[in-house]
């Protein structure tokens, strides 16, 4: 099976978002990561990543 790509909407206080996205990067590949967009309704930022999901492994 080979990798695949998936979006990921993230919501929330700019400094939580990034640990958040560097937690992401030490377990898949993060191919995009926007920069922050003010959120319409609520406190805090969106940011969207594009992240590669690993192949499955045989087994698991």
């Amino acid at each position: 099976m080979s990798a695949r790509l998936v979006r990921i909407r993230l919501s929330g206080e700019p400094a939580d978002l990034q640990q958040v996205i560097d937690t992401l990067a030490e377990h898949v590949d993060v191919h995009e990561a926007s920069a922050p967009y003010p959120n319409r309704r609520d406190p805090g930022v969106r940011r969207y990543l594009l992240v590669e999901v690993p192949p499955a492994q045989a087994g698991t």
